[in-house]
């Protein structure tokens, strides 16, 4: 069965606005009834003795000057007998009586406090100490007297309709989206009957109190079981069609009819049985949803807050609230604190919707949202202020918007920075990192390895792939999943999958972004290209004017030559040459392993000439190593250099030469036998210096050891470290 609703023709800001109208309406007709009460003016909270500890006397109230704070009230002198009054509303959740003979004896206490206070024209109450009071009550309470915490629960409740609201404009066509604008009003419910039942002062009529009772069932029953429905849609779907919504709204509807007209009465208590069995329900299906979304990243990034914000506070409730009237005990936690609590939920789905785009939401919602929290702050100080200080309206609304000023736009900035710090960064934040990364790139592979990096430095995706179509431009797929970008060379594409390792979507600010940075990073590689071009063919021209000229002057020399010595330095020289001009056309690193596959065998050929033995030992991880030309030519010319030092001046019977990598270094040993001396003896012009200063210029160490008679050895060991 396919669900589909019609896009909404009312605009966005239009539907946020008949949200605040109807929760507006809703807190001034809950503020209305409670007008319609009477008021003594007394504010009490129960005690331990099941009496009441006055809190606090309303100024120009009827007890004022007739009873005091501090002092306990013992109960009511109703027609010459003490009627005992116990812990009511405001410490007393109403929907706790186990049975339903608990609960009509729970009524009757009502309704002979409703008749104590309407059927004499005075009210007499009788303290601890035996003093009795007696006051007229007013007939009607006045806004002003309406506690505090009544209008502070309304500005806290407004959260999670508005969150509702948001996931529903914007996402009409899911059924998640309905169902949790469907919660969140079904909650809404529940709190404000639930806070005009805190408010109360003594008592409410009974019938007003089934009535309050019955919106609050209604209401949190529907809210809970809509849960289950939203995971069971919500990241994958568990169930096609609606046939589950339906079965656990009528199931819903039969227990919360079952509770108001007293059928069947359900073991262990008539209300709070179901919620522990719901709980482990929901947990079931998020175990469902965990196997289903195995795999996929940011489905189970979605689940985890999804999770997290409803399962979380319904734990603590159940935990401290439900399970204490359970088991026949006051609940730790009261009824202001699981109002409060509940709120979580809406409270994570906003960080869901920050951090994981739950339902798509757009950015400029945040805004929103923020100005709403300003407007609340704004008021919650100002009756907060109005009910400490007793002040007049005008001052406390000019000392309410100081203080939201100081308070308001410190926390704005500060969780903006916090949540969203990457979509407050500009373009030219990055732009030094990004030159950073391309500073030392030479080649067109080493740039598009450079800009990969700078990619996953920028958003840091859950997972980065290849692509081998080409793509002309920046742009966006699957509603902000991923991210194609193209390559410098435009050879290939980037896809960029799960932004901030899958937090977030991609969108059009990245997308712009993207193509700016795109930009600088082809105009860093073109002007590089077209230096090293130029370099490279001026070095070609002087090489090849060398070898032309030098190379053959040096060839006539070495045949020329008497001395056999002067012969091979003349061939040293050349083949340094030669070596000169074949790297120096080179842009890119080579295998090292390539390398001294060459030094092996022209050091095989002088050891073979020498008639010297000629041991060679190579580390496998070597395999895996890359050098550039120019230190490739380096280490060579050391080697060489080293060689003949050896085979020069020792004379000798065994010549060992290693290679080694130890911590990303290349490690070079040349070992000899045969006329030894100590280094500190050795005499300029062996070589020593130049080998120095080329180890130098690589930024590497170089030691000449002497081992102990009578198998004297020299050493020279070179560790140069290794550089692409």
């Amino acid at each position: 069965m396919n669900w589909s609703f019609p896009k909404p023709v009312i605009a966005p800001a239009n539907i946020l606005l008949a949200v605040l109208l109807f929760i507006a309406v809703t807190q001034i007709i809950s503020a209305y009834l409670l007008t319609q009460q009477q008021w003594t003016g007394i504010r009490v909270t129960a005690t331990a003795a099941d009496t009441l500890l006055i809190k606090s006397i309303s100024a120009n109230s009827p007890a004022s000057g007739k009873l005091a704070a501090g002092e306990t009230l013992l109960g009511l002198q109703v027609d010459g007998k003490l009627l005992t009054i116990k812990p009511l509303l405001n410490g007393y959740a109403p929907l706790s009586p186990a049975t339903f003979a608990q609960r009509a004896e729970f009524y009757q206490q009502q309704q002979t406090l409703h008749q104590a206070f309407t059927q004499h024209a005075q009210v007499t109450f009788v303290t601890t100490t035996g003093k009795t009071v007696a006051l007229t009550p007013a007939a009607h309470t006045p806004v002003a007297a309406i506690p505090a915490v009544f209008w502070l629960l309304g500005l806290a409740n407004m959260i999670s309709p508005l969150v509702g609201a948001l996931v529903w404009t914007y996402r009409p066509y899911q059924k998640a989206s309905l169902f949790l604008l469907l919660h969140s009003l079904l909650y809404y419910v529940f709190a404000v009957s639930g806070a005009g039942v805190i408010a109360t002062e003594f008592y409410m009529e009974p019938g007003a109190l089934r009535q309050n009772l019955l919106l609050q069932a209604t209401g949190i029953n529907f809210a809970a079981t809509l849960i289950l429905v939203i995971l069971c849609d919500l990241p994958k779907p568990l169930v096609r069609g609606l046939w589950l919504f339906w079965l656990v709204m009528g199931f819903t509807a039969l227990s919360t009819a079952n509770y108001h007209y007293g059928w069947i009465e359900t073991p262990g208590h008539i209300f709070y049985i179901q919620y522990p069995f719901l709980y482990v329900i929901v947990l079931g299906i998020i175990a469902l949803q965990l196997r289903q979304t195995r795999r996929q990243p940011v489905e189970r990034a979605s689940l985890h807050v999804l999770a997290a914000a409803f399962m979380l506070p319904n734990a603590i409730i159940i935990a401290l609230h439900v399970f204490p009237i359970l088991l026949g005990k006051p609940p730790i936690v009261g009824n202001i604190s699981a109002l409060l609590l509940f709120n979580l939920m809406a409270i994570g789905l906003g960080v869901g919707i920050l951090r994981y785009r739950l339902f798509a939401i757009e950015f400029w919602w945040l805004k929103s949202m923020l100005w709403v929290v300003g407007g609340l702050l704004v008021a919650g100080i100002d009756v907060g202020l109005m009910t400490l200080l007793q002040l007049r309206g005008d001052y406390v609304l000019a000392m309410s918007v100081i203080i939201a000023g100081f308070l308001y736009f410190p926390l704005r900035q500060w969780l903006l920075d916090k949540i969203i710090p990457m979509e407050r960064q500009n373009l030219s934040d990055f732009l030094p990192a990004l030159s950073t990364n391309l500073g030392d790139a030479l080649s067109k592979e080493t740039f598009e390895q450079r800009w990969q990096e700078s990619l996953l430095q920028r958003f840091l995706p859950l997972h980065i792939e290849k692509l081998s179509a080409q793509v002309t431009t920046t742009h966006l797929s699957d509603n902000g999943l991923h991210l194609d970008v193209p390559s410098l060379g435009n050879q290939h594409a980037w896809r960029l999958t799960g932004k901030q390792r899958a937090a977030r979507l991609f969108n059009k600010t990245d997308v712009k972004h993207t193509e700016s940075l795109l930009t600088v990073a082809r105009m860093a590689s073109n002007a590089s290209e077209t230096r090293q071009q130029a370099i490279l063919e001026e070095r070609r021209r002087i090489m090849h004017d060398l070898h032309d000229s030098v190379g053959a002057k040096l060839l006539t020399l070495s045949h020329k030559l008497p001395d056999a010595t002067h012969r091979e330095d003349v061939r040293q020289a050349l083949m340094t040459l030669r070596e000169t001009v074949r790297l120096s056309q080179q842009a890119s690193p080579t295998k090292l392993v390539d390398n001294i596959a060459d030094w092996r065998a022209e050091i095989a050929g002088r050891a073979e000439a020498a008639e010297v033995r000629l041991r060679w030992r190579q580390d496998e991880r070597l395999d895996a190593c890359q050098l550039c030309p120019r230190r490739i030519l380096q280490v060579s010319q050391i080697l060489r250099e080293a060689v003949s030092n050896a085979l020069r001046h020792a004379e000798p019977e065994t010549l060992e030469v290693g290679f080694a990598l130890s911590n990303n270094k290349l490690h070079l040993i040349v070992t000899n036998d045969g006329k030894i001396s100590p280094p500190e003896r050795w005499q300029a012009g062996t070589g020593v210096n130049g080998i120095r200063h080329r180890v130098a210029a690589l930024g590497g160490e170089v030691g000449f050891y002497c081992s102990d008679p009578p198998q004297s050895k020299i050493t020279v060991h070179i560790a140069v470290p290794l550089q692409v």
